[in-house]
């Protein structure tokens, strides 16, 4: 897996972001599109980029690693950094971490927490009972 400063790593997450991303090709400024094509329930993104102006491709993906899982400790940092509105970033590579509400028929907050770099999601209750006290 790359590392979490490496430039693949900082391209992946501002596509993630939808963030702008500048034309890789030598002397190009060209602007890039960035086009989501990852499949519908895919743990990791994938990514077309494709410059408006020289015509330049490519492809940016995760790299799939579910191995080992988040720890509980982990989980309750990140739980921490959303409760407290600040970004909640994956332990492992430092990918944005993404909640997404789960329906629950109890009618108590449940989450899917994903990060789409390294492709490890966890489900938790909101908030943590930990959080609670």
């Amino acid at each position: 897996m790359p590392a979490q400063g490496s430039v693949e790593h900082q391209q992946f997450v501002k596509a993630l972001q939808g963030e702008p991303l500048a034309c890789a090709k030598p002397g190009c400024p060209g602007p890039v599109e960035t086009t989501d094509r990852s499949e519908f329930h895919s743990r990791v993104k994938t990514f077309g980029l494709h410059c408006t102006q020289c015509g330049w491709d490519a492809r940016l993906a995760g790299q799939e690693e579910l191995t080992p899982p988040w720890d509980e400790d982990s989980l309750l940092e990140m739980a921490y950094e959303h409760l407290m509105h600040q970004p909640a970033v994956c332990p492992v590579d430092g990918t944005p971490v993404v909640f997404t509400s789960l329906p629950n028929p109890q009618r108590k907050a449940r989450y899917r927490l994903s990060c789409f770099y390294c492709g490890r999601q966890a489900e938790m209750d909101w908030p943590p009972p930990e959080s609670r006290r």
